[in-house]
């Protein structure tokens, strides 16, 4: 998930909950990308060497700002990539064949052979 479907996704469920949200959310002034450049601009202005780690809550704090203030400045000299959370998607692993346990047979008869025992043959 990249940064624009994270934050869209966070303000989606803001709008659900708080009403005078919503209404600034429709307005057509504003829009996600313009909002995605605002978390940029104040990504960079915390960089240090062209780097920074700011926190979910501090980002979509950012983006509900841009929507409820008129006067929010984006700067776009600088070209900052802004790399969303990594969700992991759970792996599917395929099952692991199961090997028979080999047995040495201790009776007279056939010392030292091996035979093969089904641990799962009553099931």
């Amino acid at each position: 998930m990249d940064l624009k479907e994270c934050i869209k996704k966070h303000l989606d469920e803001m709008a659900k909950q708080d009403f005078a949200f919503a209404e600034r959310y429709k307005l057509e002034s504003k829009s996600l990308s313009k909002c995605c450049d605002y978390i940029r601009s104040e990504a960079k202005k915390h960089a240090k060497a062209g780097f920074a780690a700011i926190e979910d809550a501090v980002v979509y704090g950012w983006a509900v700002h841009y929507y409820m203030e008129d006067d929010v400045k984006i700067d776009t000299t600088a070209n900052t990539k802004v790399v969303a959370p990594k969700v992991d998607k759970p792996k599917e692993e395929k099952p692991k064949e199961i090997k028979p346990i080999k047995a040495i047979v201790s009776d007279k008869k056939n010392k030292g052979k091996c035979i093969e025992l089904d641990m799962f043959a009553d099931f």
